[in-house]
């Protein structure tokens, strides 16, 4: 056990050498205020952070996927969970590649980052690339950089094998507060400008997630992309509608806004963009509780928005999924070959470093929520 004075700095090959240490370590010697702390899980490396009202459950070891954002005071964690779950590494071996990548067979739900492509398979630049790019399938450096009863910031890394960018994602709770920080960076090693897509992947699950659950934004544009064709929807694909309606297969207007039941059986995806504010909100009137995301709009300009209420068949889950994910991201809902077309992929130039920060939290909310901004600040309507 670490005393809490000590900051481990802790890379993939001293665990490789080490796993033990991934079962013992323990960040500081606290069971009150703010807290980080490590554990093995499924032989996965489980990092945690902690305060009075929130638990956020990071595996490093695969994507610094977010697993587990979870409201204390009811004991309740947000997140969707895919039926399909995590492997231990190394235990699962396919029985045969997957020409779109391997992203869906190692995706529990939860929160995923995306870069330094998104959406669909793409090759650029010489290297190939799987659905949703490189990050999530990679584990990732930790670093603790405050360990205090009042704050707790842990700094998660990665350097892409395929491409020359080191991505630093700093996350943050404060005693008290039911929101997390996130401070991020992306640079290119490389000697070269490069051209990116990057984007988080918030799913969110129940028992949180049910029907009549209500999606809560600014005004913004709603697009139904071309992707969507394929998909056992109930909107049409759509050049464009005002949020939040959309035009139905019937070709009248349907409310993208209300969450339907899994027994809709209906899969879609849709893209905002033109945001009046950059936040947006998940309340459920029932449980009077809501999820808010705030982040930075000049980098994520876009939210990709994905409702899969039961109408998934087949691979990869058969009928199973019931999640809403709402993502911001830095690009429209096209390969990374389209979007570099269209002009509106980030260019990083060599040396280059592009800077963002987004939060999450989890807010007991009376009624419908007008505005929500960074350092968990919420505007309920009339107030």
């Amino acid at each position: 056990m670490l005393s809490s004075q000590i900051s481990p700095v802790c890379n993939t090959s001293e665990l490789r050498r080490d796993r033990k240490k991934v079962a013992t370590m323990i960040y500081g010697k606290r069971f009150h205020g703010c807290r980080a702390e490590e554990y093995q899980w499924r032989r996965h490396r489980l990092v945690t952070l902690e305060n009075e009202v929130l638990r956020v459950g990071v595996i490093a070891s695969k994507g610094a996927d977010i697993l587990e954002l979870r409201y204390k005071p009811r004991d309740l964690d947000v997140l969707w969970h895919a039926p399909q779950g995590l492997f231990p590494p190394g235990e699962y071996i396919p029985s045969v590649a997957s020409k779109t990548g391997s992203f869906l067979d190692h995706y529990p739900g939860g929160w995923q980052e995306i870069f330094p492509v998104g959406g669909v398979p793409v090759e650029y630049q010489g290297a190939e690339f799987g659905v949703h790019g490189e990050v999530a399938l990679l584990p990732w450096d930790v670093r603790v950089c405050e360990d205090t009863p009042t704050r707790v910031e842990l700094e998660f890394s990665i350097e892409t094998p395929r491409t020359p960018f080191r991505l630093t994602r700093r996350m943050i709770v404060k005693s008290g507060s039911p929101v997390l920080g996130i401070e991020e960076s992306a640079t290119n090693l490389g000697e070269e400008a490069l051209a990116v897509m990057w984007g988080h992947h918030p799913a969110l699950g129940a028992p949180f997630l049910e029907a009549d659950c209500l999606i809560e934004m600014g005004a913004c544009d709603c697009l139904v992309p071309q992707y969507s064709a394929r998909l056992n929807r109930r909107l049409s694909v759509s050049a464009g509608s005002k949020f939040p309606y959309s035009p139905g297969l019937s070709g009248e207007p349907e409310r993208v806004d209300v969450v339907k039941g899994k027994e809709n059986r209906t899969e879609d995806v849709l893209q905002f963009s033109g945001l009046e504010d950059a936040w947006c909100a998940v309340r459920n009137p029932r449980q009077q509780l809501a999820v808010g995301l705030v982040w930075d709009r000049s980098v994520f300009p876009f939210l990709w928005c994905w409702q899969l209420y039961g109408g998934r068949r087949g691979y990869p889950y058969y009928g199973r999924g019931f999640t809403l994910a709402l993502e911001p991201f830095s690009s429209p809902i096209l390969s990374l070959t389209e979007c570099i077309e269209l002009g509106c992929a980030p260019i990083l130039r060599a040396g280059d470093t592009l800077r963002t920060r987004l939060e999450a939290g989890i807010f007991q909310v009376p009624t419908r929520i007008s505005h929500l901004d960074f350092e968990g600040s919420v505007t309920l309507a009339g107030s």
